[in-house]
């Protein structure tokens, strides 16, 4: 709660140094003094206020304070007004805090303090203030702490007497204090000085809950022991310790400092103690007063008033609580009376200890407390008995509280003579008890109370045994056991299908045993929620934690249902941890396997994964039970398998150290073993990162079996998830599906794919089916291709730079085939290009488009990514730092050579202008540093585009890729987008010339030769058909060209000129 200080400032007409004496001001109280409002003067704030501080308000006539004078006040909404400086914003202990400037303080009720009308409707919450001409005063209306302002409303006034000097601070009427929070709830009340030095300058008042429960008011406050003491307002903690109408503290300036300083109390006896102070200065006598705890008032000591420092009492009580005060004489001068020490004379005798304890008359001294035979409402407590017996027995005293009795409290019991052991009843269940003993001499004089011991009874929730929390694979008769609760009656018991619930068994009452079984089967792989409680006579059964447990599943017969994994994890299915060992033990908890909503990290197939990281000796993933029937051999199971990144769908060929086990119980999953593992999963491997179906022959099993995927994990790297999905046991058929799909011989039109042929070779053949979408065919499916003999099959006629995927079946008969087979995906090779266009928006993000490739030192320095700044959503990334480079190729490009394409794009800079992207080839294909470069973009800005254009010209034969390639300096990334390579648009169809038209073509249209008009500087012709084909060159040509073998249509004639310019001129063959 952020809170700010309004304060009084008083600017002062002496120095600082000269107030020191503000403790030795006297101090008188007053319970039936006259609160009389004010209601003129000058409203500083109302309604709602919190943090404020007034400006320096000016007085009418110069106020004595502390040796000096002061003429302005600042006041504060906190409760308080203060001379010379306004404190910091969030100052709420104006007595205890002291800012540069402060001249002096008095608070009335200084705490975190704010009001709000709308929260407390009866409320008219004003800080107003008035100069009467002989005094001045601050009146607070309706205040109250800012944590209890919805209920609170406080009443009072601060009086400045500008003759005497005199401090009042007068209470009216004041609401209970609030019980809405405990916060702010210990005000300052006092005056202090231009220091918090509390021996001489601070002089203040405290009150607080001793001994608990007290009834002592505001009235009854005392000197406060430190600068820091507070004042008790708390309806939560006491609302006893209130305000009382007509209350009225005055403060007048004085001269005698009061005692300060104690030592310790000594020869305390059974009915008196001798107490010794330090001297202040000036002193010549003492008055001292006494009382015991608990009582709010003093009794003057007999023998005041004493002239040393040290004074005797006598004819206190005997084993008596007493607080003390000493009040210093100088002549007429009196100070406040001093705070209460402790015993030690060193701290605050403000406390249950006091300041000293009176021997007792009864020194029986009681010890070695303990506690046997508990029960939930009942415990026996006994004590070592004392040296020296007393002669009327003990007493003892039980509480649920930790407060120690005193004197004075009533015992909850006793016992006779010589009797050390007490039987108490009518206790709480599962509750904690203090208790104290002490003896009891003659019925009247009592010794001291022993050290305190506790006992906690019994719950009436006993602790069940069976099941385990949370088991699963319960029988559907199960035993309910538990531990017997010492003391009870007997015992109830509920059942229900839901938490909470009743419908099987509602509280039924059991008797007193330790155990139920059902009389009824429960239903198969269901959960239940039951809960076991325990009741006396006198006490009904308790509600106790519910506890919960599944029965096990009924054995699904195979063949099963396929388990798509569409709710995790599936009915009957269960999660366990533990190693593989030749008889493992298993702890039935969740463990790494998760759902996952697609299978292998995409799409929206629901499947099930582990993330294989880090050390995790066993985690199961368990089927249901699974009836094979009496005969072995009969059913395989058939799941789908996939390997990828962690999160992500980047094909792994290796699982490192991690294993991942199928293993199957022959027992219905009682008992698992090493021994019965029908896969392993390990190492390096043709891992499919889409899915692949897998197959096991329950080859020797049959019976209720459950089969579980079991990971175990040692090492971080490499960190992987392993997928599952369509797990199914069926019958092993008689027709089945080749293995091993293989595609090679790949080229830019056909595939050689190749199987291995399953034990049995299928009477007539296979079926070939292949398509560019990955979707699997079904029975129904229509082949490509069948009646195939043997394990291959060669595909034709198909598009180039394009995936296909392909799978195989057996026709063992004209009415039976098998299933499809595991996928097998290729991509046919690429072939030159004329022309090239590409966008990158098909591309998947952190790859590059089919034909294209990075051939960089790292590949994610050239890859595509997600991007809307140019045509959304990809573009081109390029980057190189130090030696890890970006680049990237081109498809081929057929025409290279002919110097008469354009390449453009568009680029800008990603985070930082200025990176360079150099367009080239490479005169070694295998060799990035034979780098060639034709141009260079460099971008200019992060947010503008730019169109780079550049004409491709003096590509050396032999080279068909372009390269981008960024140079790395400055390393700043480049994003390029909508690459074209196109045939020059500034080409003419009408004769050209070269150097003021002085070679010409004709003629044009021409049949078979084509006329040169001058050869004397040409040293190469190529010719390019429209494709952008070189199709023939002509190394010194002569100035006839003979051209009769090409095919009608435009042709591209490119002049190659001896000083290196080039001349491109359009004809057309006849």
């Amino acid at each position: 709660m952020r809170k700010f200080l309004l304060t009084c400032a008083v600017a002062l007409g002496v120095g600082l140094s000269a107030q020191t004496n503000i403790a030795g001001y006297s101090f008188t109280k007053n319970t039936a003094a006259a609160y009389t409002p004010i209601t003129g003067g000058t409203v500083f704030t109302s309604g709602t206020y919190d943090n404020s501080v007034s400006p320096a308000i000016t007085l009418s006539s110069p106020f004595p304070f502390g040796g000096t004078t002061v003429t302005t006040c600042y006041i504060s909404t906190n409760g308080f007004i203060t001379f010379g400086a306004a404190p910091a914003a969030t100052n709420y202990t104006p007595l205890s805090t002291l800012e540069t400037g402060s001249l002096g303080a008095v608070s009335a009720f200084g705490q975190d303090a704010g009001t709000d009308p709308t929260t407390n409707t009866t409320a008219s919450p004003e800080i107003r203030y008035q100069d009467l001409g002989t005094e001045f005063v601050v009146q607070y209306k309706d205040h109250a702490n800012y944590f209890n302002k919805s209920t609170e409303k406080l009443n009072f006034q601060i009086h400045l007497v500008y003759a005497t000097g005199e401090v009042n601070i007068v209470y009216g009427n004041n609401s209970n204090p609030g019980t809405t929070s405990t916060s702010g709830t210990t005000p300052q009340v006092g005056i202090r000085g231009n220091s918090v030095t509390y021996t001489t300058n601070v002089n203040n008042l405290m009150i607080g809950n001793v001994p608990a429960g007290t009834t002592c008011d505001w009235s009854k406050a005392v000197t406060g022991y430190a600068n820091s003491s507070t004042m008790l307002f708390s309806g939560t903690t006491n609302a006893n310790v209130k305000i009382p109408t007509g209350l009225k503290y005055t403060w007048m300036p004085g001269t005698q400092l009061p005692v300060r300083t104690f030592t310790a109390t000594s020869a305390v006896t059974n009915n008196g103690a001798t107490l010794s102070w330090t001297a202040p200065a000036g002193a010549t006598g003492y008055n001292i007063q006494y009382r015991a705890l608990g009582s709010c008032d003093w009794t003057n000591f007999s023998g005041n008033p004493v002239s040393a420092a040290t004074a005797t009492l006598t004819g206190l009580a005997q084993n008596t609580v007493y607080q003390v005060q000493v009040q210093t004489l100088n002549g007429t001068a009196q100070s406040i009376y001093s705070h209460i020490p402790n015993a030690a004379g060193t701290g605050s005798g403000y406390a249950t200890a006091g300041s000293f304890t009176t021997l007792a008359n009864c020194t029986s001294t009681v010890t070695g407390l303990a506690s046997s035979a508990l029960t939930p409402e009942t415990a026996t407590i006994s004590w070592t008995a004392s040296t020296t017996p007393p002669a009327s027995g003990y007493e003892y005293y039980y509480s649920t509280s930790s407060t120690a009795p005193t004197n004075t409290t009533v015992p909850s019991g006793s016992t006779g003579a010589g009797i050390v052991t007490a039987n108490i009843s009518g206790l709480t269940p599962s509750t904690t008890y203090n208790y104290w003993v002490r003896g009891n001499c003659n019925g009247t004089d009592k010794g001291v109370w022993s050290s305190s011991a506790t006992f906690t009874t019994l719950s009436l929730c006993p602790t069940v045994s069976a099941p385990a929390a949370a088991a699963v694979d319960v029988s559907t008769n199960p035993t309910i056991t538990w531990t017997a609760i010492n003391g009870v009656t007997g015992y109830k018991l509920r059942v229900g299908t839901t938490a909470g619930g009743t419908d099987v068994l509602n509280n039924i009452d059991l008797g007193n045993v330790t155990s139920y079984t059902f009389t009824s089967p429960l239903s198969s792989a269901t959960k239940y929620y039951y809960s076991v409680s325990g009741y006396t006579a006198t006490t009904p059964a308790a509600t106790c934690s519910e506890r919960s447990f599944t029965t096990a599943c009924g054995a699904e017969s195979a063949p099963t249902a396929n388990q798509a994994f569409t709710a995790f994890v599936p009915n009957c299915w269960s999660l366990a941890k533990g190693d593989v060992t030749a008889n493992s033990t298993l702890t039935y908890v969740t463990n790494k396997w998760l759902a996952e909503a697609g299978f292998a990290n995409t799409g929206s197939n629901a499947a099930v994964r582990i993330n294989l990281y880090g050390t995790n000796t066993g985690d199961w993933l368990i089927s249901q039970p699974i009836n094979l029937g009496t005969t072995a051999g009969l059913y395989r199971v058939k799941y789908k398998m996939a390997v990828t990144s962690y999160l992500g769908t980047t094909a792994q060929t290796n699982l490192g150290t991690h294993l991942v086990r199928m293993i199957i119980s022959t027992d219905g999953g009682t008992t698992w073993s090493n021994a019965n593992v029908l896969k392993t999963y390990t190492g390096t491997g043709s891992y499919s990162n889409t899915g692949l179906t897998e197959t096991v022959n329950l080859t020797g099993y049959s019976g209720t079996v459950k089969i579980a995927f079991v990971a175990s994990t040692s090492s971080t790297s490499p960190d992987i998830d392993f997928h599952i999905d369509d797990f199914v046991v069926e019958a092993i058929p008689s027709c089945l599906e080749p293995t091993a799909i293989l595609a090679n011989s790949i080229t830019s039109s056909g595939a050689t794919i190749s199987w291995t042929a399953p034990a049995t070779v299928p009477a007539n053949g296979y079926q070939l089916y292949y398509s560019t979408s990955n979707t699997a065919p079904t029975g129904t499916t229509t082949p490509n291709l069948t009646g195939i003999t043997g394990n291959s099959q060669v595909l034709s006629g198909l598009a180039p730079a394009t995936m296909y995927y392909a799978w195989v079946r057996s026709n063992c008969s004209a009415s039976s085939t098998s299933a499809w087979s595991n996928v097998v995906s290729f991509t046919t090779s690429c072939t030159a290009v004329a022309t090239l266009n590409e966008n990158f928006d098909t591309t998947a993000t952190g790859s590059l488009p089919v034909c294209w490739t990075s051939i960089g030192s790292t590949a994610s320095y050239a890859a595509v990514n997600a991007s809307s700044v140019m045509s959304a959503p990809n573009v081109l990334y390029l980057y190189t730092s130090g030696s890890s480079t970006g680049m990237a190729a081109t498809p081929e490009l057929s025409n290279l050579q002919s110097g008469n394409y354009t390449l453009k794009f568009k680029g800008r800079a990603n985070l930082t202008a200025g990176g360079i992207v150099q367009i080239g080839y490479l005169t070694n294909p295998a060799d990035t540093f034979s780098f060639v470069a034709l141009g260079s973009y460099t971008s200019t800005s992060t947010t503008a585009i730019d169109n780079y254009s550049l004409d491709i010209t003096g590509v050396p034969a032999g080279v068909n890729k372009l390269v981008f390639k960024h140079t790395g300096a400055p390393a700043n990334s480049v994003l390029i987008d909508d690459v074209t390579y196109q045939l020059n648009p500034n080409l003419a169809t009408s004769e050209a010339s070269v150097k003021n038209n002085s070679i010409k073509t004709y003629p044009n249209p021409f049949s078979d030769v084509l006329n040169i008009s001058d050869v004397s500087n040409v040293k190469n012709i190529m010719v390019t058909d429209v494709a952008g084909r070189l199709v023939k060159t002509i190394s010194n040509p002569s100035s006839e060209l003979q051209l009769g073998e090409l095919k009608q249509g435009l042709y591209l004639i490119t002049l190659e000129m001896k000083d290196g310019s080039k001349q491109v001129i359009k004809t057309i063959k006849k």
